[in-house]
């Protein structure tokens, strides 16, 4: 079996023999100088984009290292017989792991407790709230939403979910399909929680109607794509205070400015946009690229194909 020619975005320590792996970056792609031995690629999104219109004759695999995969133009890769694979489910405990640290944030006030600011102690009993008993509906009952529920399970709470697509799932008491129906249910929400991506049937989905059917003890948590939310109705909600609280990781611009005023909004937490980013999960991420670029190279399927023909 002949050795499988990457190029690869990230360092990929511990390849076999099968492979023979160069780093590049996004920038250095268009103009390097060996494109006819290039194999596979693994990059960003961004990387893949590019790559599809490329001349690259020998590329049959594209391992991305995001779970994300809006804007890769996947039916030019079908075309042109080349396998496009994201990072599954490497990415899915981190993730819910920071939905559920951002959600005790915003039960127990750490940041307005009034302990934080005073000298003397006072208990605060009307500030601080339980997870326990209440209701929590997320918004993609994929890998990363069910990792979320199973977390938030726990805790003692009520675990409602909306996905037109995904089967019923134990961990989801309702399991809604339509926004019609998800609207009905929303005003009983005390936490609701996206993890969408950013397709046509979701962009815009949080916007102010959405919003409207919430009731003001509702917290909105974004570890989804940003391009979900309508940005000016959310401000608005949470600003007027007819939402009570936000947990958002995921904006357009990383790093997030300081000049960012959803930072400026006394009931909402702005998180890094690291949600992902652990130790575990880089050493799952290379462990499932190199797997996946063993098999290709052996023309086997591998594992999170998103443009396999049905």
């Amino acid at each position: 079996m002949k050795n499988m020619f990457v190029l690869s975005e990230i360092d990929l320590p511990g390849a076999g023999p099968e492979l023979t792996i160069e780093k590049i970056t996004r920038k250095e792609l268009a103009s390097y100088g060996q494109k006819a031995r290039v194999e596979a690629i693994v990059g960003s999104r961004a990387m893949a984009i590019d790559a599809a219109s490329m001349e690259l004759p020998a590329l049959k695999f594209v391992q991305l290292t995001s779970a994300g995969f809006d804007g890769v133009p996947l039916g030019e890769y079908a075309a042109k017989k080349v396998l496009v694979a994201n990072a599954g489910t490497v990415y899915s405990a981190p993730i819910a792991e920071t939905v559920v640290y951002g959600m005790l944030q915003m039960a127990k006030r750490y940041r307005k407790n009034p302990n934080s600011h005073r000298l003397r102690l006072t208990r605060g009993y009307r500030y601080l709230t339980e997870l326990a008993g209440k209701t929590a509906v997320i918004l993609g009952a994929g890998s990363i939403g069910t990792e979320v529920a199973k977390r938030l399970l726990g805790f003692g709470m009520t675990i409602w979910g909306y996905d037109p697509y995904c089967p019923e799932k134990p961990e989801y008491e309702n399991l809604f399909r339509d926004l019609s129906s998800l609207k009905k249910a929303l005003p009983q929400a005390d936490f609701v929680i996206s993890t969408l991506p950013d397709n046509e049937e979701t962009r815009g989905m949080i916007d102010e109607a959405f919003l409207s059917c919430l009731g003001p003890q509702a917290v909105f948590v974004n570890v989804g794509r940003k391009a979900v939310i309508r940005q000016e109705d959310l401000y608005a909600a949470l600003k007027s205070g007819r939402l009570g609280g936000a947990v958002l990781d995921m904006f357009e611009v990383f790093p997030n400015p300081v000049t960012n005023r959803f930072r400026r909004l006394k009931n909402t937490i702005v998180l890094p946009g690291v949600a992902a980013i652990s130790r575990e999960s880089q050493q799952r991420r290379n462990d499932h690229i190199l797997k996946n670029l063993t098999l290709a190279g052996r023309g086997e399927e591998p594992a999170y194909l998103i443009n396999k023909e049905k």
